[in-house]
């Protein structure tokens, strides 16, 4: 399928927004995709899927989760389920502990 192929492109240039784009095309029309293979890292920074790091890059820039929503083709309940993930995996609470440490790791 020519969207499913779409999605495997993004994914490896690490276009989020254009794979949440097409996933949620594939959605429209009844399509569920599989997850990749899970990483192996359960915790820390290196635990985050590429879904979670794209809502961390927005979270960071004072966007509201209904604004990173929007811009990653998903719900506004998707975003808090991401940013609920990322608290636990990093051990945070708050999006202000969450800016510290993305200062950190995410590049300029």
């Amino acid at each position: 399928m020519h969207l499913d192929s779409a999605v495997r492109g993004y994914e490896a240039v690490g276009a989020v927004r254009d794979v949440n784009r097409v996933a949620a095309s594939l959605r429209a029309l009844g399509v569920r995709r599989r997850s990749a293979a899970r990483r192996t890292a359960r915790r820390g920074w290196d635990s985050l899927t590429n879904s979670e790091l794209a809502v961390v890059r927005l979270a960071t820039e004072g966007l509201t989760n209904r604004q990173i929503g929007e811009r990653l083709f998903v719900s506004r309940r998707t975003v808090e389920t991401h940013l609920s993930h990322v608290f636990t995996k990093l051990d945070i609470a708050t999006r202000t502990q969450l800016a510290g440490v993305a200062t950190r790791r995410l590049p300029d």
